[in-house]
């Protein structure tokens, strides 16, 4: 994710947050089981920030791919070696692309094998465009070729991609809002009624029937 956070803070803020649920759901007069419900709820909040900052940096890396595999082969043509190439990608590059490269570059400095480098940036950077990338080095450094313009190949190919993604981005966004919006509309609505009226929302969790109706609601809302 990027984040500069150690584990025990994030299991600090997780628990704080389940915390706050609990007690949110307790002041709102909920059942024991909703309770435990928000308790678990509010301490999956830290992880999906994390999460979302990871996604966030994943897709700037995959935006910058393109920019940073050109330097790579401008610096090939320039007569440099692959690692002069992880260099200067490293030294010249953006953020946060560039800190991955580097981190490349310095592991085969410190004696790390080439293959097994490039194999680590894929682990830690999960990008399809990226392990294209590594895989077309790994079999170029096996059976030979011209790298630089393998390189201006796949960042062409990259580039023709992510223009394709955004098309299609565009095209479905009208969609994908109405979707949010009515997925979220009847939480909302639920939480709002029971905060005016908590006598009229009760029913729908202390009835034996309530909690069937309520699975069957999220069973059919998982299923449209």
């Amino acid at each position: 994710s990027g984040m500069s956070i150690m584990v025990m803070q994030f299991l600090g803020y997780s628990l704080l947050t389940g915390l706050g649920g609990m007690a949110l759901a307790a002041l709102l007069g909920f059942s024991p089981g909703v309770v435990l419900l928000s308790v678990f709820a509010g301490g999956l909040i830290p992880y999906f920030f994390v999460l979302r900052a990871k996604h966030k940096r994943l897709n700037t890396i995959e935006q910058q791919l393109p920019e940073i595999i050109d330097l790579m082969s401008r610096a090939l043509k320039a007569g440099h070696a692959l690692t002069g190439a992880l260099q200067m990608t490293a030294t010249e590059g953006v953020e946060p692309a560039a800190g991955e490269f580097r981190l490349v570059f310095d592991e085969i400095n410190f004696g790390v094998p080439v293959q097994n480098a490039l194999m680590n940036l894929v682990s830690r950077v999960p990008i399809t465009d990226l392990s294209y990338f590594v895989i077309a080095v790994l079999i170029q450094r096996e059976s030979g070729g011209n790298l630089a313009e393998l390189l201006d190949k796949i960042s062409n190919l990259i580039r023709a991609r992510l223009n394709l993604l955004g098309r299609i981005r565009v095209l479905s966004a009208e969609g994908r809002l109405s979707a949010w919006i009515l997925s979220c509309m009847p939480f909302a609505m639920a939480l709002l009624l029971n905060i005016i009226n908590p006598g009229f929302m009760s029913v729908l969790w202390t009835d034996p029937v309530g909690p069937s109706i309520i699975a069957v609601a999220l069973g059919m809302m998982v299923v449209g």
